[in-house]
């Protein structure tokens, strides 16, 4: 096959970069001889099919992973979520988050802010792709075009980037719309070769490289001229799975090591293998509609803030797989480290908050009343989820201990839309997925997710300086409870499974399951 046919290429470049790196820098040449040799020792160093049958424990120095035999392993052209998180294993960017979205630098060696707006990267020298060539600015310029170009969340993350060059030092300059201190953590978009994006495999700097097919599918065998020290998981065999759904029975029977979920689905969230947790940067929230009543009161919608129980909704809604916040930063999130992250509830502050607006009077039934009616809200919430449609439920039960009813409104997600869009709600509940830079302008008055928000000219302010310096968290946070524009929930969290007989001590991250592959 074509597909077949260039990996076989791809895998004699690779020897002959080999040859060179060890040998000096005479030329190479592979005869066809010394091809039909390397197919051999290709087919000989994945294991047969008889050896899979008889085994499905662990081999040492191997790891077995699903991946989506119908979908491409090409980075800017892949559309499955099991594909994608194969990208860390076969291209590295410029920079990765660690576990508190810190960015850390892979094939940037130094990112400088010289002004608010533009960043200079300078790369590694020693980087060097896996058929020998080096790494250079042309080809992150290359990468970041393919990126902007892809219907991928890279496209996404770089949608402030103004523009890119490479300055007369070899150096990459990115310049943005607008000023952003958390820019360096969005620079990780997979680099690739210039010239090979339309490849099954492009060309990339990686821990590992496609180097032939086995029973199962494919095999990424380590690449020997990464920049890292190789660690001991010299080969990852990629066990093709068409059916996401399989994922926990593949787990199961040892067809494969691990499995990666972000718990959405009910049958890996109820897998009885052992998992390491995973901090996703998935915000449920509850949206706020404020042309409408009370909700217009900046002190009306932090009294529902406070009167929300977000411990109760983590151990009972969300089977305590997410972390509750008041704050629209993730608290994990490493400028997060100095700021207060328990979320009390405080039905004595929020019931003097709704004193001192004038709700003090009650019925028989106590509902504080507004104009001799009782203060009512509807709350919508898309019926096809059922952790957030547990959520409504328990946010209706805590809101009628401050007095105030809450009607739940369950909606198809195509109503929910609907509603949302026309405006059409007091409350909803919420989810997204916020960028590694934590920006949450998106949920603002204005923002693409801000439909009714309320709108504080000084919170956005404050917002806005906060992302282009990084300062100030302290008085960010303080400003969002008082003005409360939407009523940050949770943070969910995913997990990584895993069956007892694998032995890795496993830190994953959202971005990249295999985070410390290279200590396996």
């Amino acid at each position: 096959m074509a597909w077949e046919c260039g990996m076989k290429k791809r895998f004699y470049a690779l020897l002959a970069a080999l040859a060179v790196l060890l040998g000096g820098c005479a030329p190479v040449d592979l005869s066809d001889q010394q091809q039909v040799d390397i197919t051999g020792q290709l087919q000989e160093s994945a294991p047969s099919a008889t050896e899979a049958e008889e085994s499905a424990a662990p081999v040492e120095g191997e790891v077995r992973v699903a991946y989506d035999p119908s979908d491409s392993l090409n980075p800017y052209t892949m559309t499955s979520q099991l594909n994608r998180q194969l990208v860390p294993l076969l291209y590295d960017s410029l920079t990765r988050p660690d576990k508190t979205w810190r960015p850390e630098n892979q094939l940037a060696r130094e990112i400088t802010q010289t002004d608010g707006k533009q960043y200079v990267v300078k790369l590694r020298g020693d980087a060097l792709f896996w058929d020998g060539t080096r790494l250079d600015g042309k080809d992150v310029i290359y990468s970041f075009t393919t990126a902007v170009a892809s219907d991928s969340n890279w496209k996404q993350m770089l949608q402030d980037v103004s523009g890119c060059s490479v300055n007369s030092d070899g150096d990459v300059v990115f310049r943005l719309y607008s000023a952003d201190a958390d820019f360096p953590a969005l620079l990780s978009f997979p680099i690739i070769k210039e010239g090979t994006a339309g490849e099954d495999f492009p060309v990339g700097v990686s821990k590992y490289y496609v180097s032939g097919t086995w029973r199962q599918g494919v095999v990424l065998e380590q690449n020997p001229l990464y920049w890292q020290e190789a660690g001991s998981i010299k080969k990852v065999l990629l066990v093709g799975v068409s059916d996401p759904g399989a994922l926990g029975f593949s787990l199961r029977t040892g067809d494969v090591d691990l499995v990666y979920s972000d718990l959405s689905d009910p049958e890996l969230s109820n897998l009885s293998a052992q998992s390491a947790p995973v901090s996703l940067n998935n915000l449920v929230y509850i949206g706020i509609n404020g042309s409408r009543g009370l909700l217009a009161e900046p002190a009306f919608r932090q009294a529902l803030s406070l009167a929300v129980n977000r411990d109760e909704l983590v151990q009972k809604a969300y089977v305590s797989r997410a972390r509750a916040t008041m704050y629209p930063l993730n608290p994990d999130f490493y400028r997060m480290e100095s700021i207060e992250l328990s979320a009390p509830r405080d039905l004595t502050r929020a019931g003097e908050l709704l004193d001192e607006l004038g709700l003090r009077q009650k019925d028989d039934d106590g509902w504080r009343l507004r104009y001799g009616a009782p203060v009512t809200l509807r709350l919508l919430v898309n019926s096809e989820n059922a952790a957030r449609t547990a959520a409504a439920a328990l946010i209706a039960e805590q809101l009628a201990r401050l007095g105030i009813r809450v009607e739940v409104v369950s909606q198809s997600f195509s109503q929910y839309q609907s509603s949302l869009a026309g405006y059409n709600y007091d409350l909803y509940i919420g989810e997204t997925r916020l960028m590694d830079n934590m920006d949450f302008s998106l949920l603002l008055n204005g923002g693409a997710l801000g439909y009714a928000a309320p709108y504080s000219e000084y919170l956005s302010d404050l917002a806005r300086a906060y992302r282009a310096t990084g300062t100030s968290v302290g008085t960010l946070c303080e400003a969002f409870s008082a003005q409360t524009p939407f009523i940050p929930l949770v943070f969910r969290q995913g997990a990584v499974s895993f069956e007892r007989a694998f032995q890795a001590e496993i830190l994953a991250t959202e971005q990249d399951i295999f985070y410390n592959i290279m200590e396996w």
